[in-house]
């Protein structure tokens, strides 16, 4: 999907979101996870993928990577909603952006003036938070300049504005709920996929394996045969 999004040029002197970057690090490892259930446990480096039923229109059909999870809440980015804007008008002052046609995706309803970065590169870049395998965040401005010197390709790279944030035991009573599948992120996801293709393909795979692993012999609800029409 495709989000007429009408943002206005973020001054070069904002940092891209570093206080982000560096609260994920500040984060004690091996933090408590939710309870589980037949949809997934979360987890950082994990994909969340909106079920059918998810009517917020801020969520509604997305994909999220969860960038940060622990007992104090949660943090992602919706990885699958590009804008219009391209990122050399969100970004004027980057002259190397002038030439290229990378776009701004929508990361999330939060501090949607301010920039993530998702990166895939064997070795992390400075000032960043690996996230899963080689795919790694930043919310550094000097980060960006490197990407655009060394003109590293529109897929290896992607820009975000805002994130997606959830308090404590949020994210767990939303999942509780049905409204979202968890599964294991991939790198392909982010930087190859079409976005328009994302979530169908996690919807049908997420459905199917929770389908998979119903358990057998299901039962009635009691009563409900009693209602009245």
């Amino acid at each position: 999907m495709c989000l007429n999004a009408t943002m206005r040029p973020v001054p070069l002197q904002l940092r891209l979101l570093a206080v982000i970057v560096a609260l994920l690090g500040a984060r004690a490892p091996g933090a408590a996870a939710g309870p589980t259930n037949a949809h997934g446990v979360p987890a950082k480096g994990k994909f969340l993928v909106a079920s059918k039923q998810l009517g917020d229109p801020n969520f509604a059909e997305t994909v999220v990577l969860l960038i940060d999870y622990g007992t104090d809440g949660a943090a992602g980015v919706i990885i699958n909603r590009p804008t219009d804007v391209m990122l050399a008008k969100a970004l004027p002052d980057l002259k190397p952006l002038r030439t290229r046609r990378d776009v701004l995706y929508l990361g999330g309803p939060v501090a949607q003036r301010a920039l993530l970065l998702l990166v895939l590169a064997q070795q992390p870049p400075s000032h960043s938070q690996s996230i899963f395998g080689s795919v790694h965040i930043t919310g550094s401005l000097n980060t960006l300049r490197r990407l655009l010197d060394e003109n590293t390709s529109r897929d290896r790279w992607r820009a975000y504005a805002g994130y997606a944030g959830w308090g404590a035991g949020q994210l767990e009573r939303e999942v509780q709920r049905g409204d979202w599948y968890i599964v294991p992120a991939d790198a392909d996801t982010i930087f190859k996929t079409p976005a328009e293709e994302m979530w169908p393909r996690l919807i049908a795979k997420s459905a199917g394996q929770w389908a998979m692993n119903l358990p057998a012999g299901l039962q009635f609800a009691s009563g409900l045969d009693q209602a009245t029409p």
